[in-house]
């Protein structure tokens, strides 16, 4: 038998077994019912996708005497030999990587760059001189929610603002709503008219904050695929979450 929700946004599950056909809408996990995305969900698992920049840092971890910038193409056709050269002389300029003249040819120099500074797996985030770059708004909410795993959007931006970048709660709910209707988050408690929803995150893909494009389109950069398109159907289980919402009695609110 499945599980019986005693409401749309938290429900127990009382000694029932999600089984077959429902399972595949919702989950029992800790006597709440879950509504996801099916594109986001654990039980379809993809690697994380590394972007150019990603592999171009790949690269030269991997590399024990260097690269040149026509060893990038030749590498990872997806970056040209102008892309290349403005990364590694940011990286350069920056001092993650050293720069040595290996070559001449009609007074054109060939330089080949060796990694001096390893951080790790993730690249540095610099600017096309090499200055570093705060995380955006979004990547600050989403590593937030990651730590919190559940929260209200006061608690995120308590949490994820610094001296460099203050969060405001305008910012922090647009991207609530946005990864809600994208399936990420569970509404646990909804708002009220003064009382700001608790969500819980359901769906933690990786470290990359999803991207809102055009279209408010939701774009999942470690997946590598847009997993939320206003333009087309909610998933069933998604979809009744969203309208039973609409009966909450008045003044409630997702955030």
């Amino acid at each position: 038998m499945c599980c019986r929700c005693q409401n749309s946004l938290e429900s127990n599950c009382q000694n029932h077994t999600c089984q077959n056909s429902h399972s595949k809408k919702s989950n029992c996990q800790n006597g709440m019912t879950i509504h996801s995305n099916p594109l986001l969900s654990v039980s379809n698992p993809r690697p994380i996708v590394r972007s150019d920049y990603e592999q171009l840092w790949d690269m030269l971890r991997a590399s024990t005497d260097g690269v040149t910038i026509r060893d990038v193409p030749r590498t990872i056709p997806s970056i040209n030999y102008g892309k290349a050269k403005a990364w590694l002389g940011a990286l350069n300029s920056a001092g993650y990587v050293s720069r040595e003249q290996i070559s001449l040819t009609r007074n054109l120099p060939t330089y080949r760059y060796q990694l001096i500074r390893d951080i790790g797996q993730k690249p540095p985030r610099i600017d096309s001189k090499g200055a570093p770059k705060p995380p955006s708004v979004n990547e600050a909410i989403w590593r937030t929610i990651r730590i919190l795993r559940t929260f209200n959007a006061n608690q995120i931006i308590a949490s994820g603002s610094t001296p460099e970048l203050v969060l405001n709660v305008a910012s922090v709910r647009q991207y609530l709503r946005h990864l809600h209707s994208a399936g990420y988050l569970q509404v646990r408690q909804a708002g009220q008219a003064k009382q700001l929803a608790i969500y819980q995150l359901i769906h933690n893909t990786g470290p990359k904050a999803p991207e809102i494009q055009r279209g408010k389109k939701v774009y999942d950069g470690n997946l590598g695929l847009v997993v939320y398109d206003p333009a087309k159907p909610l998933p069933p289980s998604h979809e009744a979450e969203k309208n039973n919402s609409k009966h909450a009695k008045k003044g409630a609110s997702h955030v």
